[in-house]
């Protein structure tokens, strides 16, 4: 029997999901990360993107927003603003908040507009993205 850990995924407005986990990849701002029982204990910062993780011999998906991710040897909690299935992502959606963000950022924006912008048009092409496949 594999090596668990206990898994916690948070969004902003729910619990979606609780449960030992096998393995676990996220994205972070360095790039993909891999995650298996007894890994070192640190903290980083979670990019806008899709979060895999093996749990009872089946490997689910996630689509995150940007957050954090708590990584001690016994358990991971992921802290996001927002987390989807990707079954529950409606693509034409999807692909009008990119078309609008996209728009947006070739306005002249005040920084924290850029930003915000930017968060907006990451977050929908995961979206796209994961529908995608």
């Amino acid at each position: 029997m594999a090596k668990t850990f206990r898994l916690d995924i948070y969004a902003a407005d729910k619990y979606y999901f609780g449960g030992d986990c096998e393995n676990m990849v996220f994205p972070s701002t360095d790039g993909s990360r891999g995650i298996l029982a007894g890994h070192e204990g640190m903290i980083c910062c979670l990019t806008a993107g899709e979060i895999r993780f093996l749990t009872g011999g089946e490997w689910r998906r996630a689509i995150v927003s940007e957050g954090f991710i708590e990584i001690m040897p016994e358990f991971v909690k992921v802290f996001a603003d927002t987390v989807e299935s990707p079954e529950d992502i409606d693509l034409v959606r999807a692909q009008a908040a990119k078309a609008r963000a996209e728009e947006r950022l070739r306005q002249q924006l005040s920084t924290r507009q850029y930003i915000h912008t930017q968060y907006a048009l990451k977050r929908a092409m995961a979206r796209i993205k994961a529908v995608s496949k």
